[in-house]
C-alpha cells in the first residue's frame, strides 16, 4: 500500500484493511523555559555584619563606661558636699557650745549674788545643755579625738561648780573664780580650736580634687570612640558616623556638666573662705567676748573686794567683741547695744567704786539696767550670727542641690548617647540586609 499525503496532516501510512500504522504531528510541543538561577549571596556580608555589631556593642559600652564614671564623679563630689555641710554645722555646734559654757559660768557666777532654787535650776538646765553639745560634737569622727577629753573636763568643772553651789556669798565667789579659770583653760579653749579646724575642713571638702581623672577618663573614651569610628569608615566605607560622633558630643557634655557643677563648688570654697567664714569668725568671737565680759562683771561684784582684776578682764573681753562686730557689715544695731551694755556696766563699776554692793547687784540682776543691756546686746549679737551664717549655708547646699541635678543630667545624656550610637551603627548594618 502507498502512503497518503492529507494536505495539512502529514503523511498516513496504510495497511491492510486501509488502517492508519502512524501519525506524525503538524507541529512541535514548544520547549519548557529555562529555570531562573537562584541569587548567590555574597560572601563578606555575614562576616562584616558581626564585625558591625560588635563595634556597635563597643561604642556602646565606651559611652555607659563613661558615663557612669562621671557619675561617679559627681557621687564623690555630692559626698564631699555632704561632708562640707557636716563641717559647716560641726563650727555652728562648736562656736554655740562656748557660748553656752559661758553662760554654764554667768549662771553659776549669779548663785554667788542670789542663791535661790531659780538660779541653781539654770545652772543644771545650761550643764546640760552644755553635755548635749558636746555629746553631738563627738559623733563627728574628724573631731572625736578632740572632743574625748572634754567630757572628763566638763565632769571636772561640773564637780567644782557643785562645791561652789554648797557655799555662798564670798567663799562661793572664790570658788567660782577657780572653776572660771578651769573653764577657759580645759573647755573654752579647746573648743575654740575644735571649732576652727571644723571651719577649715568646710573649704577643703568642697574643693575635692576628682575632675582631673574623670577628663582622663574622657580622654580614653573619647580615643576610644575615635577608633570606633575610624573602624566604621573602614568596614562601611563612610567617612563619618553620625550616630558615634553624636556620642562622643555628647560625653563631651557630660564633661562639661562635671565642670560646670565644679566650678559651682569652687566657687562656694572660695567665696567661704574669703568672705563668709571671717564674718562667722567675727560674730563667734563678738558672742563669746561678750558672754565672757557678763561672767567677769559678776563675779567682780560677787567677789566685791577681791574683783579688781575681772574689772580690768571686762575691759578687755569688751574691747574685742566690739572690734569683732566692727568687722561685720551689718554691725549697727549691735554696736548701739554694745554702747549701751558698756553704759550700764560702768553704772555697777560706780557703784562697787563706792562699796555698793547692793546697788551693783540691783544692776545685774532681774530688770536691772546692765542685765537688760547684756541681754539686748547678746540677742543682737545671736541674730548677727545667724545672719552671717545664712549665706554659707545656702551656699553649701546650694553645691549639693546641683550635684543631684547633674547626676540626672549626666545620666539622660549617657543614655542618650547609648541609643545614638546603636541608632548609627545600626543603619551600617542595614545596607548588608
Amino acid at each position: 500500500m502507498t502512503a497518503l499525503t492529507r494536505p495539512g496532516t502529514g503523511t498516513v501510512a496504510g495497511g491492510s484493511g486501509g488502517a492508519p500504522t502512524g501519525i506524525q504531528p503538524s507541529a512541535q510541543t514548544p520547549p519548557p523555559a529555562p529555570a531562573q538561577a537562584t541569587p548567590t549571596p555574597r560572601r563578606g556580608t555575614p562576616r562584616s555584619v558581626r564585625r558591625l555589631r560588635r563595634l556597635q556593642v563597643m561604642a556602646v559600652a565606651l559611652v555607659v563606661a563613661f558615663g557612669a564614671l562621671v557619675v561617679a564623679g559627681l557621687a564623690v563630689q555630692s559626698s564631699a558636699a555632704g561632708h562640707a555641710s557636716a563641717s559647716l554645722a560641726q563650727y555652728n555646734r562648736l562656736t554655740e557650745a562656748r557660748v553656752q559654757a559661758l553662760q554654764v559660768q554667768q549662771a553659776a557666777n549669779t548663785w554667788a549674788l542670789t542663791p535661790t532654787a531659780a538660779v541653781r535650776a539654770e545652772v543644771t538646765s545650761n550643764l546640760t545643755t552644755l553635755a548635749t553639745s558636746l555629746a553631738d560634737a563627738s559623733a563627728v569622727s574628724e573631731d572625736r579625738d578632740t572632743m574625748a577629753p572634754l567630757t572628763a573636763a566638763l565632769v571636772n568643772y561640773s564637780m567644782t561648780l557643785q562645791d561652789a553651789l554648797n557655799a555662798k556669798g564670798t567663799d562661793s565667789a572664790a570658788l567660782l573664780a577657780k572653776a572660771d579659770t578651769a573653764l577657759s583653760a580645759d573647755l573654752l579653749k579647746p573648743l575654740g580650736e575644735a571649732a576652727a579646724a571644723a571651719g577649715d575642713r568646710v573649704s577643703s571638702d568642697l574643693t575635692a580634687n576628682w575632675l582631673y581623672w574623670v577628663i582622663g577618663g574622657f580622654v580614653l573614651a573619647g580615643g576610644g570612640l575615635i577608633a570606633v569610628q575610624v573602624a566604621l569608615a573602614r568596614a562601611s566605607h563612610r567617612y563619618l558616623n553620625p550616630g558615634v560622633a553624636l556620642g562622643l558630643v555628647a560625653a563631651l557634655a557630660s564633661v562639661t556638666v562635671l565642670a560646670v557643677t565644679a566650678g559651682s563648688a569652687t566657687t562656694a570654697a572660695t567665696s567661704f573662705s574669703s568672705t563668709t567664714r571671717a564674718e562667722l569668725d567675727a560674730a563667734a568671737t563678738a558672742r563669746t567676748q561678750l558672754n565672757q565680759a557678763r561672767a567677769d562683771e559678776l563675779l567682780m561684784i560677787a567677789l566685791q573686794g577681791g574683783g579688781a582684776s575681772y574689772r580690768t578682764r571686762w575691759n578687755d573681753a569688751y574691747s574685742e567683741a566690739r572690734k569683732a562686730v566692727q568687722t561685720i557689715s551689718t554691725r549697727a544695731k549691735a554696736l548701739s547695744e554694745l554702747t549701751a551694755y558698756a553704759e550700764a556696766h560702768g553704772e555697777v563699776v560706780e557703784a562697787a567704786d563706792h562699796a555698793d554692793w547692793a546697788g551693783a547687784r540691783s544692776l545685774l540682776l532681774g530688770d536691772g539696767a546692765a542685765a537688760t543691756a547684756f541681754d539686748e546686746a547678746a540677742s543682737s549679737l545671736a541674730a548677727l550670727a545667724s545672719d552671717a551664717g545664712e549665706p554659707a549655708a545656702e551656699s553649701v547646699g546650694s553645691v549639693g542641690e546641683g550635684v543631684v541635678v547633674a547626676i540626672a543630667g549626666v545620666v539622660l545624656l549617657t543614655l542618650a548617647g547609648a541609643a545614638l550610637a546603636v541608632w548609627g551603627v545600626a543603619r551600617r548594618i542595614e545596607e548588608y540586609r
